[in-house]
């Protein structure tokens, strides 16, 4: 992938540095400086979503601003890079800025799937059409989940919708979902799984193997299985914690295109409804959250929430109730799948680029995915086209390319 940033980012130069060091603490404060002075996002959480960016910026050293280069001979870059180490460098208190993520990223999530479990039990049917029910997408401080400023103003009618988006995202990066989405559409998606690497102790048996922690998420370059890494005490296999040592990590069971979490919340909106999609973005920002938290969760804090959603749905109401079953979920990852022929069309924004404005049209994209998910609905004209993602992938592309699969699959 390119830099949006620059028009030519693959011809820069890097000399990768095992450990961070002096270079490492400036290039990081001059990338947030950047982005302070020049990203402009639709979020209560602007500050640790633009920190969380200099991960990947430091694993490649992609750098900002683009003058920082001309000040040195050899640019570097720092595969080892830990989103912890990010914050320190920043001057930050990294146990302060975990428990930060975890309270407001995680956990107000996690609660509010409880409200809604607690609204429907009230309601029998599943929807709340009285007043006194319908529910915010806040938390019991009435601040908006996961600092996504969309969310202010919108009401929930329907909390079963918000549970099924919540399940699907749960689902949508679990391995053993895309194993069963590959067999069912004969697709090969990328799949993997998030564990608690040992940076304490064993990173030095890491570099023996010849490997970074970027290269656990790659298969072609980490030639060692999940189970064999397991056994050299790399990678855990239970929950463990940043204290004793852990952060956490994605190893890449299988090779393959990704998902475009832009082309799911256009799914869960199209089949199901906006409070799904809703439902589902809520997941995609606790995925987000979860990769720098007091504690690791094995495969993830949105799996651990999302998937437990429909067994304790039907716990309430009945096997079969739950109104998403599992032909609906691959389906779902199957429209948000990539391959060769859309990759170049298929956006995959992170919870920071949801929220970017766009200068021009003055939109981000979960507004504009909101306009199609209508527009399409309705008959009505898709909203105007501007260029999202680290992709810098058209919108009006997107969605035409989006269009083409979904009509196949009605």
């Amino acid at each position: 992938m390119r830099n949006s940033d620059y028009n030519s980012i693959d011809e820069i130069e890097t000399k990768p540095q095992p450990e961070v060091d002096n270079f490492f603490v400036e290039a990081v404060n001059s990338t947030y400086d950047h982005f302070l002075r020049t990203v402009k996002l639709a979020s209560t959480k602007r500050e640790l979503l633009l920190m969380q960016s200099l991960q990947g910026r430091a694993m490649n050293g992609w750098w900002e601003p683009r003058d920082f280069y001309d000040r040195f001979s050899m640019n570097y870059s720092y595969p080892n890079t830990t989103l912890e180490e990010v914050f320190d460098a920043l001057g930050f208190d990294v146990n302060q800025i975990q428990t930060e993520r975890q309270n407001d990223g995680i956990n107000d999530s996690s609660e509010y799937i409880d409200r809604l479990f607690e609204a429907i039990k009230f309601s029998k049917s599943g929807v709340t059409n009285n007043k006194k029910n319908v529910m915010s997408l806040v938390n019991e401080d009435n601040e908006v989940l996961a600092g996504i400023k969309y969310f202010e103003g919108v009401r929930i009618k329907n909390p079963v919708d918000v549970l099924v988006g919540a399940y699907l995202g749960g689902c949508m990066d679990c391995a053993e979902w895309r194993a069963r989405t590959d067999e069912r559409y004969g697709i090969k998606m990328h799949r993997g799984v998030c564990m608690p690497v040992n940076i304490e102790n064993n990173m030095e048996k890491l570099k023996q193997e010849g490997l970074t922690l970027k290269d656990l998420a790659n298969k072609n370059i980490c030639n060692l299985s999940l189970e064999q890494l397991i056994d050299k005490g790399i990678v855990s296999d239970k929950n463990e914690s940043y204290k004793e040592g852990y952060i956490n990590g994605f190893i890449e069971l299988q090779p393959g295109f990704g998902i475009s979490d832009d082309a799911a919340f256009i799914s869960a909106g199209l089949l199901f409804s906006l409070e799904t999609a809703y439902g589902l973005m809520l997941m995609d920002a606790v995925d987000t959250w979860d990769k720098s938290t007091p504690f690791i969760v094995k495969n993830g804090q949105d799996e651990k929430i999302g998937l437990r959603i429909k067994t304790r749905y039907e716990a309430m109401f009945g096997k079969g109730s739950f109104p998403c079953d599992d032909e609906d979920v691959m389906k779902v990852i199957y429209l948000a799948s990539k391959n060769r022929n859309n990759v170049r069309h298929f956006p995959s924004c992170s919870q920071r680029r949801f929220v970017q404005y766009d200068s021009g049209t003055r939109l981000y994209p979960i507004q504009s995915h909101v306009a199609f998910i209508d527009a399409v609905k309705t008959g009505s004209s898709y909203p105007p086209s501007f260029k999202i993602a680290f992709e810098q992938i058209e919108t009006g592309t997107f969605y035409r390319t989006y269009m083409d699969r979904y009509r196949k699959t009605l």
